[in-house]
């Protein structure tokens, strides 16, 4: 029985080619010259018949220099690693720290790149990332263009949001910060975070 069970297994994430149309079974691309095979369409659509598998990745698209790698004790320590690209930044971005069980950066992601007065992301976007880092906690933090640190009543909305998705997740918000020229708000320090 065990034997028959793992046969069917092995049978379930076994690619499955679709079904191809009498003709020669292959056409050819005329700009690229790519051989592709003909997918037989039925009422349900292209391949009515069959789920797609995926497969995720995790793509490192550049690094920050920093030595040594640093683990996150107070908000200051964060806002030196980040104020430089969001500074420099003429629209909010909102990126998304993700740090290991000691508080170590393991990753940065941005979220969301917005207009020059907001910026909107789900949690779905924001845990993402830290998800395929295996991510023990996450520090959220954003600009300010206008030069105010000053949370909007969208930021303190969008920091209890992703505290309560965070405990179903087992991924703790340790912090929200802004990030602006006039100075910096963390919700943590000014005992805001839910």
């Amino acid at each position: 029985m065990n034997q028959k069970r793992a046969a069917q297994n092995r049978n379930l994430f076994t690619a499955v080619e679709p079904e191809t149309c009498n003709n020669s079974g292959t056409s050819t691309d005329q700009s690229t010259g790519n051989n592709h095979r003909l997918v037989k369409q039925s009422k349900g659509g292209i391949l009515g018949k069959y789920i797609p598998v995926y497969h995720i990745e995790l793509v490192r698209e550049r690094m920050i220099p920093i030595e040594p790698r640093p683990s996150i004790r107070k908000p200051e320590d964060l806002v030196s690693i980040l104020q430089e690209e969001l500074l420099k930044a003429d629209r909010e971005l909102l990126v998304c720290v993700s740090l290991n069980a000691k508080n170590v950066v393991i990753g940065i992601n941005i979220v969301s790149i917005g207009t020059l007065t907001s910026s909107l992301a789900s949690g779905r976007e924001i845990f993402k990332s830290a998800i395929l880092l295996n991510a023990a906690a996450i520090i959220l933090s954003h600009n300010h263009p206008s030069g105010d640190a000053t949370p909007s009543r969208e930021d303190s909305q969008l920091t209890e949001r992703i505290t309560k998705a965070g405990e179903i997740l087992g991924i703790r918000l340790l912090d929200h910060i802004i990030i602006a020229e006039q100075g910096n708000y963390s919700f943590s320090n000014a005992g805001s975070l839910p």
